[in-house]
């Protein structure tokens, strides 16, 4: 016996069974059973002949039209998911929207069960932490006489901090001071041009925390161009490397302040290569024409992050 014919049989209507249709999918005579194949078909209520008042509307969520059949007034999303059990009762496939909901679930439970136990004495210590960097950096800023501008917390956050650093002195215009990818552009330009004074400190494709970073050897050409390609026009983080990369490209210094130690790193000076340690007296004895920004790793719950160093205002 046919599986449409097995569920029919599941019912005997004593009154006409109406029909739905969804797309180009008639069913006619069909009871969806739950989960443990244990409810009840339910009947719809037919059409008084002998009342002018409209019928009813079915406890199923259906009302009858003029001409007696009943149509569905459940949302779009209720009719994806009726179609899609019928599908499925039916041995039919399932559609791409259910089959993109059942990924995303999957996804989803993955990183549940990858997420830490709760440790109520590492949550401590985070704390612990991001109190001593907002104290760290709010007295930075004091000293410098700047105060924090909030940067977009995205992949883009440090490109956007040095953009906006570089709009501030002049040296960018404001539409480019906007526009994260001017600093990308600029960042991915200059490594290409000085490869051999970028490859060392390029642990691999992907980052210092991926697959192939403690691997021996440097990157291959092919990789360095990967690399450099998604620092010009992903919206991948960038760190260390690229700041370098954008105070040489722009010819001024850039001094990130954070937690520390130490409190200030500076890239440009003449002896930070790859970055100078100072605190911040030494920084506001440097001079104005400075890049300033801040680089978070506890303040903000969505990792590391910078932001831009803008001139406090008087109070």
């Amino acid at each position: 016996m046919g599986k449409r014919k097995a569920i029919k049989k599941l019912l005997k209507p004593t009154a006409p069974t109406p029909v739905y249709e969804y797309e180009d999918v008639a069913i006619e005579d069909l009871v969806v059973l739950s989960d443990d194949e244990s409810s009840a078909p339910v009947q719809p209520t037919a059409p008084a002949a002998s009342s002018s008042a409209p019928p009813p509307v079915a406890s199923t969520g259906s009302a009858t039209a003029g001409n007696g059949i009943a149509t569905p007034s459940a949302s779009e999303s209720d009719a994806d998911g009726l179609r899609d059990t019928i599908r499925e009762k039916l041995g039919g496939k399932k559609s791409s929207k259910q089959r993109f909901a059942e990924r995303q679930a999957r996804k989803q439970q993955a990183l549940l069960d990858s997420a830490p136990p709760q440790d109520p004495a590492w949550n401590a210590q985070l704390e612990k932490e991001r109190q001593e960097e907002i104290t760290v950096i709010s007295d930075a800023c004091g000293v410098l006489g700047r105060e924090i501008h909030e940067i977009q917390p995205d992949g883009h956050c440090m490109y956007s901090a040095v953009a906006d650093q570089l709009g501030l002195l002049g040296i960018l215009a404001p539409q480019e001071a906007d526009n994260p990818y001017t600093t990308r552009h600029a960042a991915a330009k200059y490594m290409r041009e000085h490869k051999d004074d970028f490859l060392p400190f390029l642990p691999s494709v992907d980052g210092e925390d991926m697959p192939g970073a403690t691997d021996d050897g440097i990157m291959n050409d092919a990789q360095f161009e990967e690399y450099c390609h998604r620092v010009e026009e992903t919206g991948e983080w960038g760190g260390e490397p690229e700041i370098q990369a954008l105070s040489r490209a722009f010819n001024v210094p850039i001094h990130v302040i954070q937690r520390g130690p130490p409190t200030v790193v500076s890239h440009g000076g003449s002896e930070d290569a790859f970055g100078g340690a100072m605190d911040a007296k030494a920084s506001a004895a440097a001079g104005e024409r400075i890049v300033r920004i801040t680089y978070h790793r506890r303040m903000y719950g969505l990792g590391e992050h910078y932001n831009s160093l803008r001139p406090a205002k008087a109070t």
